[in-house]
């Protein structure tokens, strides 16, 4: 879910819309992030206050989440390379 948030964040970064308007927009796309894991937003802010108070367990996780959006990165540019071939 975490990596879903940070791509949706960094999709509406890129765009060339209002604060505001991307507050909105980024709402609209955590919830179906929320949805299509089958998690409320309670549950996901409960659980991100328990590891906000643990934060080496927080630590252990954002690790994780760096290197799955580096390695999807660089997954993406291989494909990349290959259609332009």
């Amino acid at each position: 879910m975490l990596s879903d948030i940070y791509i949706a964040e960094e999709k509406l970064n890129q765009a060339s819309i209002s604060r505001d308007s991307g507050r909105q927009v980024f709402e609209k796309m955590k919830g179906k992030v929320f949805e299509k894991a089958g998690v409320s937003d309670s549950v996901f802010k409960k659980s991100l206050d328990y590891y906000m108070a643990n934060p080496r367990e927080m630590e252990l996780i954002y690790t994780a989440l760096v290197d799955s959006l580096n390695l999807d990165e660089q997954r993406e540019s291989v494909r990349d390379k290959a259609k332009a071939e």
